[in-house]
């Protein structure tokens, strides 16, 4: 149990329904391909670029009058053969995905999604100087609807 009596199980679907949402974004599939190679978990195929989660924090929200959780989710972007333009792409792709979305109207186990927004996105060269590493955060704020 968590620290409020919910079980890790809400969390986990929030993850998968953020990733699938991520997935069937139309500028995501665009660049990482139909079905969108976009993972929870999962090992990718070895088919370049990909974006897999990468972390999943969850804290108690700030609120006196509901239960709030604040959740911030790391992707990370993985561009070895398009190199920087295409992990900025991949990016780019993903920010308007997370735009694009009533996330008001997306609920789950007796909560549902106040805010979400994107905090961070950055691309670096990977060490072995061949591919490219970007980081995509973003932050969801989850409030517990009363039965």
């Amino acid at each position: 149990m968590s620290f409020d009596g919910f079980t890790a199980v809400a969390d986990a679907e929030l993850a998968t329904r953020v990733v699938a949402v991520l997935r069937a974004g139309m500028a995501v599939r665009d660049v990482l391909g139909e079905p969108a190679r976009v993972f929870d978990g999962e090992a990718p195929l070895g088919e370049w670029p990909f974006v897999t989660l990468e972390r999943h924090d969850v804290k108690p929200g700030d609120s006196v009058s509901h239960v709030r959780h604040e959740h911030r989710l790391q992707f990370a972007v993985s561009s070895r053969y398009g190199g920087l333009s295409e992990a900025k792409a991949i990016l780019g792709a993903l920010r308007a995905s997370v735009e694009a979305v009533d996330w008001t109207a997306e609920m789950f186990d007796r909560q549902r999604i106040v805010l979400a927004l994107v905090t961070y996105s950055d691309v670096m060269r990977t060490r072995d100087r061949r591919a490219f590493r970007g980081v995509f955060r973003m932050k969801l704020i989850t409030e517990v609807i009363d039965a």
